[in-house]
């Protein structure tokens, strides 16, 4: 049977550009009205307790932070030694973070990126999905708080892709929510089981799961009746 247009690797390809393009501005207004309920004003909890997983040393020491936004995590983590690049989709963003921090940062435009740098931490603002090993080199680990839980199932695999291109021998700290709330908006449910089929070459493993049941939790209001919160690690195959 002939494949219809929206069947094909094209209309594949259609459909996926729509999404990200949708995605795009659907986080670009969330930036420019402020609604960035997501953020947090203090080190996660989950990487406070388990930053020695990522391995941090002299050695190893670049961490790549996926769609990072003003994350104070980018601080922490240099402060643990490592040597940080976030990546960020909204240069008012990566601004914030510099300025909240009172740090001067260098700008500096590379093509279609946008580089702001200070104090151990490099913010590249860009398009997660078209950086290369020479837009950005490779990682000894990587840390997702906000980037998966983030993106509607059709865009993950192409997150999955680049990952691993540019922190294919990378330990991971991942932390994701689960719950039952069915409306199209973030952070989504993303499972351990869902994990494993997005990245078949990493092993994950639970480092703990907690209730994020409340009355006042964005998700709650989306309509969930339960959320969870869990925070594992991912190993590359061969580690």
């Amino acid at each position: 049977m002939a494949q219809g247009p929206r069947d094909t690797a094209e209309g594949r390809k259609f459909r996926t550009g729509y999404v990200l393009g949708v995605q795009h501005e659907f986080w670009r207004e969330r930036w420019r009205e402020g609604r960035i309920g997501f953020h947090e004003g203090a080190p996660n909890e989950w990487l406070v307790s388990h930053v020695s997983v990522l391995g941090i040393t002299p050695e190893r020491r670049r961490v790549l932070v996926p769609l990072c936004g003003k994350s104070v995590d980018l601080a922490f983590l240099a402060a643990q030694g490592a040597e940080v690049v976030g990546v960020e989709l909204v240069e008012d963003a990566a601004r914030a973070f510099f300025e909240e921090a009172g740090l001067p940062a260098a700008r500096t435009v590379d093509g279609a990126l946008v580089r702001y740098e200070a104090a151990g931490v490099e913010i590249v603002v860009g398009d997660f999905f078209d950086l290369s090993r020479e837009d950005i080199g490779v990682f000894d680990a990587y840390y997702d708080r906000a980037a998966i839980v983030a993106l509607p199932p059709p865009l993950r695999v192409s997150y999955a892709r680049t990952l691993d291109l540019v922190a294919k021998d990378a330990s991971g700290l991942v932390i994701t929510f689960e719950h039952d709330a069915d409306d199209g908006k973030p952070p989504f449910s993303v499972s351990v089981s869902d994990l494993k089929a997005l990245f078949p070459d990493r092993s994950f493993e639970v480092l703990g799961v907690r209730d994020g049941f409340a009355a006042d939790s964005v998700i709650v209001q989306r309509g969930a009746t339960f959320v969870r919160e869990g925070a594992y690690t991912a190993t590359p195959s061969g580690k």
